[in-house]
């Protein structure tokens, strides 16, 4: 008996629901071909408004009753739905018991948890919250809409989907005991979450390190997981041609490659105030190797050492000694083992802090080590940003960069790849290695890159590159110079008002020092040189040893009358004036007053004419203040022009000078070597003095001569050291960065403070002073006197502005974005102007000097800054400072419903609810139906189509309903038609079949999937041998289940059976037995259309009775050695198998058992219907499924 159409049906499951046991095992009932609703219910009102997801299990049944293979079966969509708001999906479980919660779980696993994330929970956040408090380091990866993470702890875990980002640099105190105080930086993440929390999850507090293991209550914090798309189900649908296809082609192009899974929503959310080109906190190296010795104490937590090295570190130079064990670093802040003792489990190093912790099973070990290692500090480089195209011709899984021009610095190279819609990052951590999303490799000698992607990237999108060049100046290291501090004191005696010639100074270093006033201002004596102000009181000296103790001021001080002049000036910016209160007392006069000056830069494109063939200047202003005191004989000190009459108070003033200021102009020259009319502008600069602008008001501080004066006495506390640790540099010091020596000491800087002899076994210190990072000074307040040796620098980085770029590209965090939304702000780096642009509907920059594109689909940004987008010399490129190059846009996402109204948990799927539904491998069926209209069919006439060698050919009337098949002959490979004479025109079930009849014909072609992309074309392994039109083709992906033949397996004897913990493995446990059932002369007889997928177990209960168990029905039948055993399957009334009596030998006894399994000639598979939001377009729709395979 052969198999034939007919004996292959779609059969039911157990249970055609959307309850969580819906599905299970097929049963004998065939879904009937045409009737409405025979397998999804009507679509409600309800399901139109929120969106719905319906599944259901059905299986290709080969049910006949015989053992034959259906060879080759798989299944397809042959028709969607006709409403464009409905979709349908096939997938495959590959289990023929499983029931609805079982799909769902592996619709649901489009992701699975992967590595620790990069950020940690702020604090418990409770259950309901839609939003989380996270902290992480500066440098680290800012998480994007979209992304998805797991937090889990002891007892729960949730997957939680990002829809917003918001965050913020934060500063943070950590005490480490004994009132030791740091003070540190991170950046705070509040992310907005698609569906609310379920359960509370702890949440540390934060250290330097990371955050606490605990939260405040006690309670262990939550880890949170990164994922990684595990794609555990694969989906097949169908999808119309979106062009026309040539007989001969290998690609076609549909009109989508996803199909909706999930109806979802659009989301927008602002990005505000980004980087364009993003800004990368690298850890540099700051000074030379160094070691240290190390005091490794007992940490917080069970088994945990941890020791300090009191300075940041750089990536890969640390080198531990500990216990008889060397450790190294791995760039990425873990420890691993080199030789000696490999006592810890594991290890780690916090780069920024230099905190070390090392972990091993047990008891946490104390003693001492000692570490070699080069300091270093977090810095911010300016960035280099490009791109590597990726085009039909070059896509692939393998690439190169050649980065020679500008080799990156070690640990800031991140590359960026779009896949099927979606960035994947790559990041250098210093190794030379680039991890994330792929593998790949960097030579730093070299500047190549290779890399390896985990998938294809998408055709028209680019690999978007970032990092600091190795050759960048803006980051300065500054180790072994030597420098004397200056012991240079301002300090400002109560009240001025100081009597000229009264100041005496005193103070003890080893000796009595002193300083005295000359009544001209100045200061001079042993103890070192100075300076006056008497009406304020302010004092300059630099002493000429540290002071042991305080400083001793003896004056006398009288009344100061202070008073606001309204004057003007002369033309060589002369002002004339009189003090009140005179006779004044010499040397008691100061003046302050406010001047402004003009600053210009010209445009940087000379070629740029404005109207009036005037070049264009950018002009400015800025103020100046100045103080003029007077000299005691009359005259001003400071080199001012100008005199004071003490008797009268008059005086004249000099309160504007001349300054120099570069004027730009412009003159022509021949373009190119031409002469005649060609000719450009060239810049000309030209030196001139002007005179700064005089505001008109004075403020005159003075003492009368007559008034009187009191002796005083002041005591100033010890003075503080200051030391120019950078003469000559002008660039800023780094914060974190600083290390040097003095007088036996070592002193290191934290967020400003100066601290002296850190501790490694507390990371503690005494706070000594500060820094002045932008003056490059170390204030020391706290020191032994009469000490003055010299100061070295051990580490030290400086870091400059005024890098510049003329193009940028960068992708934004989150892609489509709405059109029109991304603005670009940038600052020139030759005038530090500001300039905007706002890209048009189209993407389009064409404002000032930015120009370029923004591809909404993808947010990657393509800029130039130029005054000429036309000009391909270069002589047009306007420099812009990087740092402060930044854009506002609006992202678009997708955000999915709530999971109990739509039947499924869309967190763990694509953001936007949309599943690839063509997949390299994939088996892909192109197929086309036409159709031949009969107006008057001829009983025994043939109708020749249009075509030859259809797949299939039948006939319908206008209300679709069916010809049956004993009323035509369709010959497919002639491509013809012959009415049967006489010809009956009913359905296989006698309902009368209307005219004019309808001839569909369809061809189809089969091949494999080789490529895929994003645009919607699909690569074919063999060509297209028909021309096919666009829109009426079809290319749906096929549900493979191979042979599908009944048949029994797996036969063992086994001794024993245990009813507690039965034996379902495919295997004996224990002895088996000495009887056995001949197989060879007496094969078990099974068929199709009886055979179920079982383990079945014959467990004897005499030496000739048994029970016959399944393992997932249990016990269903007893039997006999003494007779034919066929269990019925009450689905399909066969049975299941039969065991003939004559093949049973001898010897049995109760409790022994044989064992089998069975395979059925079915495959099984889930449908899903999603329905989408929003008005329906048909009121009676279908969709069309065909079981495919072959027979003899």
């Amino acid at each position: 008996m052969t198999i034939t159409s007919n004996d292959v049906k779609l059969l039911e499951s157990q249970r055609l629901t959307d309850a969580d046991d819906g599905g299970g095992r097929a049963t004998g009932k065939a879904i009937v071909d045409g009737q409405v609703n025979n397998l999804f219910p009507d679509i409600s009102r309800l399901d139109r408004t929120i969106g719905r997801i319906n599944l259901r299990k059905v299986s290709a049944g080969v049910m006949t009753e015989n053992a034959d293979a259906y060879l080759g079966a798989h299944g397809i969509v042959t028709q969607g739905p006709a409403d464009p708001r409905v979709n349908v999906l096939l997938f495959n479980t590959g289990s023929q018991t499983d029931v609805r919660t079982d799909a769902q779980d592996l619709i649901e696993s489009y992701v699975a948890a992967a590595s620790t994330a990069q950020f940690d929970l702020l604090g418990t956040q409770l259950a309901g919250q839609r939003a989380i408090a996270c902290v992480q380091r500066e440098e680290q990866r800012i998480p994007e809409s979209g992304d998805v993470f797991q937090l889990a702890t002891a007892t729960a875990a949730q997957y939680v989907r990002v829809v917003g980002v918001e965050s913020r640099l934060e500063q943070f105190t950590y005490d480490y005991g004994n009132a030791n105080f740091v003070n540190f930086t991170r950046r705070r993440l509040d992310l907005q979450l698609s569906a609310p929390l379920l359960t509370a999850f702890p949440g540390g507090q934060v250290t330097p390190a990371g955050t606490t293991a605990t939260a405040l209550d006690g309670a262990a914090k939550a880890r949170v997981l990164s994922t990684q798309v595990a794609d555990a189900a694969r989906y097949y649908g169908i999808s119309p041609l979106a062009d026309a296809v040539a007989l001969g082609a290998l690609t076609v192009r549909v009109e989508s490659v996803y199909a909706q899974l999930v109806p979802s929503t659009t989301k927008e959310s602002a990005l505000v105030d980004l980087l364009g080109g993003y800004q990368r906190q690298l850890y540099i190296p700051a000074g030379p190797a160094r070691t240290v010795n190390l005091n490794v104490a007992v940490g917080a937590v069970a088994g945990e050492s941890r020791t300090f090295l009191g300075t940041g570190c750089a990536p890969g130079t640390l080198t531990l000694t500990a216990g008889d064990g060397v450790f190294t670093d791995d760039s990425k802040g873990a420890l691993r083992y080199v030789s000696g003792s490999n006592w810890i489990t594991s290890g780690r190093v916090d780069y920024q802090t230099g905190e070390v912790t090392l972990v091993r099973t047990g008891s946490s070990w104390a003693g001492n080590g000692s570490a070699a290692y080069r300091p270093g500090a977090a810095a911010t480089g300016d960035t280099i940003t490009g791109e590597y195209r990726v085009t039909l011709g070059n896509r692939g899984y393998v690439y190169t960069l050649n980065l020679a021009g500008a080799i990156p610095r070690a640990g800031t190279l991140s590359v960026s790849y779009l896949a099927l819609g979606k960035w994947y990052e790559l990041r250098d951590y210093g190794d030379g290695l680039l991890t994330g999303e792929g593998a790949g490799t960097i030579s730093m000698a070299t500047g190549s890159v290779s890399l390896t992607l985990n998938a294809l990237p998408d055709v028209g999108s680019s690999l978007v590159y970032s990092y600091v060049s190795s050759a960048d100046d803006a980051i300065t290291s500054h180790a072994g110079a030597a420098v004397t501090p200056e012991i240079e004191v301002r300090y400002t005696l109560p009240g001025g008002g100081i009597q000229p010639g009264s100041l005496t100074v005193s103070f003890t270093a080893g000796t009595a020092l002193t300083l005295a006033d000359d009544g001209l201002g100045q200061l001079s004596g042993n103890g070192g040189t100075g300076t006056i102000v008497y009406a304020t009181g302010d004092l300059v000296m630099k002493l000429s040893a540290p002071p042991a103790s305080g400083i001793t001021y003896t004056f006398r001080r009288g009344a100061v009358d202070d008073a606001p002049l309204s004057v003007t000036s002369d033309g060589s910016g002369i002002a004339t004036f009189t003090i009140p209160g005179a006779p004044l007392k010499p040397g008691s006069v100061r003046i302050d007053w406010l001047t402004t000056r003009r600053q210009s830069a010209p445009a940087i494109n000379w070629k740029v004419i404005e109207s009036g063939n005037a070049l264009p200047v950018y002009d400015g202003t800025t103020e100046v203040s100045n103080t003029a005191s007077d000299n005691g004989a009359g005259g001003w000190q400071g080199g001012r022009n100008g005199s004071i009459n003490y008797q009268t108070g008059q005086c004249t003033l000099q309160v504007a000078r001349l300054y120099d200021y570069i004027e730009y102009t412009y003159s022509n020259r021949a373009r190119n070597n031409t002469t005649g009319p060609y000719t450009e502008p060239v810049l000309v600069t030209t030196p001139v003095q002007q005179r700064e602008g005089f505001a008109g008001t004075l403020s005159a501080k003075s003492q009368a001569a007559g008034a009187s004066s009191d002796e005083a006495t002041h005591t100033q506390a010890q003075p503080p050291i200051t030391v120019d640790l950078l003469p000559g540099v002008g660039a800023a010091i780094v914060p974190g960065s600083l290390l040097f020596s003095w007088n036996s000491s070592l002193y290191t800087d934290r967020s400003g403070i100066l601290y002296r002899d850190i501790s490694s076994a507390t990371n503690g210190g005494m706070a000594v002073g500060a820094v002045d990072y932008v003056g490059r000074t170390a204030t020391i307040n706290s020191y032994a006197g009469n000490v003055l040796g010299a100061v070295t620098l051990l580490a030290c980085l400086t870091a400059s502005t005024g890098f510049g770029v003329t193009a940028a590209t960068f992708r934004t965090p989150g892609a489509p974005l709405r059109a029109g939304s991304m603005q670009v702000t940038a600052v020139r780096a030759d005038t530090a102007q500001v300039v905007t642009a706002v890209a048009d509907l189209n993407g389009v920059f064409a404002t000032g000097i930015i120009r370029g594109t923004v591809d909404a689909a993808t947010g990657i940004a393509r800029l130039t800054f130029t005054t000429n987008p036309d000009d391909e010399s270069g002589e047009s490129d306007v420099p812009v400072i990087p740092l402060l190059t930044r854009y506002n846009a609006v992202v678009q996402t997708r955000l999915p419903l709530d999971a109990g109204l739509l039947g499924l948990d869309p967190v763990r799927l694509p953001a936007d609810g949309r599943v690839p539904i063509y997949r390299e491998g994939d088996v892909l069926v192109v197929h086309h139906t036409a159709e031949t209209v009969i107006a008057s069919p001829q009983g025994g006439a043939t109708v020749t189509l249009a075509r030859q060698q259809q797949a299939n050919i039948e006939v319908v009337d206008s209300d679709g309903h069916v010809l049956r098949a004993s009323s035509f002959e369709g010959d497919r490979e002639k491509g013809t038609v012959t009415w049967a004479n006489p010809l009956v025109l009913q359905t296989e079930s006698g309902t009368p079949v209307s005219t004019p009849l309808i001839v569909r014909d369809r061809v189809e072609h089969m091949a494999l999937c080789v490529e895929v992309q994003i645009t919607g074309q699909v690569g074919l392994s063999s060509p297209i041998p028909w021309d096919l039109p666009a829109g009426e083709a079809m290319v749906s992906s096929a549900v493979t289940w191979g042979d599908l033949q009944s048949r029994v397996h797996t036969w063992f004897t086994q001794q024993t059976w245990s009813q507690g913990a039965p034996n379902w493995a495919d295997r004996p446990e224990g002895n088996t037995t000495t009887a056995n059932y001949n197989q060879l002369s007496y094969p078990p007889v099974i068929t199709n259309i009886g055979a179920i997928a079982g383990k079945w177990a014959l467990v004897f209960t005499s030496n000739t009775s048994f029970n016959v168990v399944e393992q997932q029905l249990g016990v269903i039948a007893t039997g006999s050695t003494g007779s034919d055993l066929s269990p019925i399957n009450a689905l399909t009334g066969q049975p299941y198998f039969t065991i003939r009596r004559e093949g049973w030998g001898t010897g049995w006894a109760a409790g022994n058992a044989v064992r089998f399994n069975t395979d059925s000639a079915l495959g099984p598979m889930w449908v899903i219907r999603t329905v989408i939001s929003g008005q329906g377009t048909v009121n009676d729709d279908q969709f069309k499924l065909q079981i495919r395979g072959d027979a003899d």
